[in-house]
């Protein structure tokens, strides 16, 4: 399989491209983060089926995400980026049309298959476009544009839902979703080639070739800390309005804002910080951070302390995703790149999934500061597989 050269470069046209149709696409899906628990509630459904509903997106990403690394690897990114936008698009465009339980169960979990596509396709692609030697910091870069929809997305969800209503929300979605679609037909770098050039395939059996790629521990252990703390923060994510009503704290949409600027700015930082600080204490210090930050929220009664666990939650997943990432793709081949960038895209996907199912039965179990102090459990685990990688990694070199 032959891959296009790229350019030395890092801020090339495609990869602007890839990472504004990422930020757009993604926030239109995060838009519905917070505010879906309380559209279910509105529709009637309990704290367990908003959860349900919340997850299937995550889930439904367990099942595509590695079919579809190996249909990347094989035929090609820019084709199926586009066809996931599409689904998307027509997903969103439903929502304002179907208005029951039921039916909205089944457009998140076709969402989840859109989005499955596009994120995976994205990622891949951004992953070629970077020059190897500016691998840490590209990846740094492009995360920017997946960490901040999860940060600005709810934020406006509430603000839109506040304002206008639910339809106004789904409609905003489509439109991000609509222009995240358009720009993609701008794309002109196809890394592999296709068949539409011609050309059969030459790999040899895609689940042999996958389950090779889940074997590596360069890939399954970063995977499995990145699914421990966005099992963790789905908690988060999906129930902090309900958890700032229930405090009678106003203001909560600030937390997601807060969260933004200490990301960016961190991201921003993120290549100076990679040559003067070790990686093993920056990758324990970011997992602390984390779990400090999930601890804090357990105790919150004011803004003040929910903004601070925002800062703590910001500075420890902008230093760590990237770094992860960069992990697993310096573990594998440049013919692997599809399906190691699935596996580790569906531990977040299914993390997300799952942590809203789990945490919705928690939380109307046992309440909230329960349910965050379990968060911060997660987090510390994340630490012992850190720790157990680093040990393992050391007594083979």
């Amino acid at each position: 399989m032959e891959y296009t050269e790229v350019n030395s470069k890092l801020w090339t046209k495609d990869f602007l491209l890839v990472n504004s149709i990422t930020f757009l696409a993604m926030t239109a899906i995060t838009t519905q983060m917070g505010t879906l628990p309380l559209y279910v509630t509105a529709l009637g459904g309990s704290k367990a089926v908003a959860g349900s509903i919340v997850g299937i997106l995550g889930i439904s990403a367990l099942f595509f995400r590695l079919p579809i690394g190996i249909l990347l690897d094989r035929y090609g990114r820019r084709l199926l980026l586009t066809i996931g936008l599409g689904i998307l698009f027509l997903d969103f465009a439903l929502l304002n049309v179907l208005q029951t339980l039921l039916m909205l169960f089944c457009l998140r979990l076709i969402q989840g298959i859109g989005n499955s596509i596009q994120a995976t396709s994205a990622a891949t692609m951004a992953a070629d476009l970077i020059p190897k030697e500016q691998l840490s910091v590209g990846l740094g870069y492009f995360s920017i544009a997946q960490a901040v929809p999860g940060a600005i997305g709810p934020l406006l969800g509430l603000a839109v839902v506040e304002a206008y209503g639910f339809e106004a929300l789904f409609r905003v979605a489509l439109l991000l979703t609509s222009v995240a679609f358009a720009l993609s037909f701008f794309l002109s770098t196809e890394s592999p080639r296709t068949l539409f050039f011609g050309e059969k395939p030459k790999t040899k059996g895609g689940a042999t070739e996958a389950l090779s790629v889940m074997k590596n521990r360069g890939v399954i252990f970063p995977s499995l800390i990145m699914f421990l703390i966005c099992f963790a923060n789905s908690g988060v994510i999906a129930f902090i309005a309900q958890f700032a009503i229930e405090k009678k704290i106003s203001g909560a949409g600030y937390y997601f804002t807060v969260m933004t600027v200490v990301t960016v700015l961190i991201r921003f930082l993120f290549p100076q910080m990679l040559k003067r600080v070790n990686q093993t204490f920056l990758i324990c210090g970011s997992i602390l951070s984390i779990s400090a930050a999930f601890g804090m929220l357990a105790y919150a009664d004011d803004l003040v302390h929910l903004l601070l666990a925002a800062v703590l939650y910001g500075i420890g997943f902008a230093s760590l995703l990237p770094v992860m990432n960069t992990i697993v793709l310096q573990s594998i081949s440049d013919q692997e790149r599809g399906r190691a960038i699935a596996i580790f895209s569906a531990a977040l996907d299914v993390a997300y999934g799952g942590g809203a199912m789990l945490w919705g039965v928690i939380a109307s179990l046992y309440g909230f500061q329960v349910m965050y102090l379990f968060c911060g459990g997660f987090g510390l685990a994340a630490l012992f597989a850190y720790l157990l990688f680093d040990g393992k990694k050391k007594q083979m070199s």
